[in-house]
């Protein structure tokens, strides 16, 4: 019995340390002139995306979360300056984009450190789904000042 309880002990504790050090990343980007917000949650900033928004002029677009049928990627470099994010919902009625990139000089820690948590400030540009209706089905290349919170 006492073999037992070791071993359920093990297990629990290795399963607890599986989810230590992760956490969900908030993206928050705003253009300078305030017409355009991109929102954006990732599970531990490189993983799983959990979801976003895209606002120009108060038309929006929602990216729904990873699934098996939507392709995600990000590239998280803090101490070069680079975060990028991809996203493709593939199809011919339901199609969304998301090309999303850091300009590394612009790069910045407000607050924090990578072992427990930080804030990160810099600018961006993104290409994505189109929200307002007849202007197509891409936005152009934009602009944005972006803060990027995260805690483990």
């Amino acid at each position: 019995m006492q073999r037992f309880l070791l071993i359920l002990s093990f297990i629990v504790a290795t399963a607890l340390d599986a989810t230590a050090g992760s956490g969900t990343a908030t993206l928050t980007c705003r253009s300078a002139s305030g017409r355009t917000v991109f929102k954006a949650k990732l599970q531990d900033i490189y993983g799983m995306f959990e979801g976003g928004t895209l606002i120009i002029d108060k038309d929006s677009v929602t990216f729904p979360p990873q699934d098996g049928n939507i392709e995600h990627h990000a590239i998280w470099d803090p101490k070069n300056g680079v975060f990028t994010l991809s996203y493709l919902k593939p199809g011919m009625k339901d199609f969304q984009f998301i090309r999303f990139w850091s300009i590394p000089s612009t790069f910045k820690v407000v607050n924090g450190d990578r072992s427990a948590g930080a804030v990160y400030e810099f600018e961006a540009y993104i290409e994505a789904t189109e929200p307002r209706p007849d202007k197509g089905h891409a936005t152009s290349t934009i602009r944005l000042l972006c803060t990027l919170t995260y805690r483990i």
